[in-house]
């Protein structure tokens, strides 16, 4: 027996099983006319494969499958149907993974710079007009030669560097891989998009020093802003006394230092300002409030928390509007997973 009969009489038989699997659903819309019909071709169909009878099994097969079309017809627009029924199904598990485990979003500002980036150099309204990053002098490179290079550019420290020469093709793998966004003269870079994760606050408590997601609702100083999700590092805990001694922040006293992130914000460097009682550049905002060079420690309420942006030089944090009720924590960012730079993967 060849191979292309044993592949026939292999589907002869996943058609026998399927059939008598669609009589037992839909038997009590068959009569007993229609249900003899179909269990006696269903017979011959079997006889045929247990004799390995190729010749009379392809027979037995177009039969049971006319058998089936007129008792079990085809309703129109199938392929159209089960497509649609696919596209729902996935759409209620993406609703179910979004609501319940993991919730996109992205960095509208740079209150968490360098850790996070908002689009960068911001546009008014929400900041003074900055003008874009300039593109590199002289005659743009070959684009043979800019993708030669693109692992090295990818992993540049520096985020003030043009990474692709504004060509065309250049400028849609710059739009498409780095966020770059093209104006005359010079680019911005896209804020990062990022997951966070709103399963694990179900079955632990949240860390200090974690970076989370929350919204501003019930925060009387933000009414203005109320609908609206912040991303911030976790600081305090309900009963701590949070200070701040430039550059460093304070928690009952002790030097806040369990993740690495702190080290990197205190040290002043690649970016980052440590903690500051007041921007060295003024605000657009009131004061602070809450926590200032006359008052330079805070007591957490009950069942809230208090958090500070990474870039204490422009951030609208608890200093400002001061802690946060519990139940408006959405959940801890976890990954950025767009665009493609040097902070793409896990957040710390």
């Amino acid at each position: 027996m060849t191979w292309s009969d044993r592949k026939k009489l292999k589907q002869a038989r996943e058609l026998s099983r399927g059939a008598c699997k669609l009589i037992r659903i839909r038997r009590d819309l068959l009569d007993s006319r229609a249900l003899d019909e179909l269990n006696s071709a269903i017979a011959n169909l079997d006889v045929a494969i247990q004799k390995r009878d190729v010749a009379a099994g392809s027979s037995s097969v177009e039969k049971l499958d006319k058998i089936l079309g007129k008792h079990f017809p085809q309703p129109k627009h199938a392929g159209l149907r089960e497509n649609i029924e696919v596209f729902l199904v996935a759409a209620i598990v993406a609703m179910g993974v979004r609501t319940f485990f993991l919730q996109p979003f992205k960095i509208p500002t740079g209150s968490m710079q360098p850790t996070l980036y908002g689009i960068y150099p911001p546009r008014p309204p929400d900041s003074q007009y900055q003008p874009p990053i300039p593109y590199v002098e002289g005659a743009p490179r070959s684009l043979f030669e800019s993708l030669r290079e693109l692992p090295r550019q990818l992993i540049r420290t520096s985020e003030y560097e043009q990474i692709w020469p504004p060509s065309l093709l250049e400028r849609l793998l710059g739009s498409a891989l780095t966020g770059a966004i093209y104006e005359p003269g010079g680019y911005r870079l896209r804020g990062d998009h990022i997951f966070v994760d709103k399963l694990s606050y179900h079955f632990r408590k949240p860390h200090r020093g974690e970076v989370i997601v929350f919204a501003t609702k019930n925060i009387p100083d933000l009414q203005s802003r109320q609908g609206a999700f912040y991303i911030k590092r976790l600081i305090g805990l309900s009963g701590d006394e949070v200070q701040i001694r430039p550059p460093y922040v304070l928690v009952n006293g002790t030097i806040l230092d369990q993740r690495p992130a702190f080290k990197r914000i205190y040290s002043q460097q690649n970016g980052y300002s440590g903690y500051l009682l007041l921007s060295p550049y003024g605000f657009t905002v009131t004061p602070p409030k809450y926590i200032n060079t006359s008052h330079p420690t805070y007591d957490v309420p009950p069942d809230h928390l208090f958090v500070l942006g990474d870039n204490s030089a422009s951030s609208l944090d608890g200093r400002f509007w001061g802690s946060l009720p519990r139940q408006n924590l959405v959940g801890r960012a976890v990954l950025v997973y767009w665009p493609f730079t040097k902070r793409f993967g896990p957040i710390d």
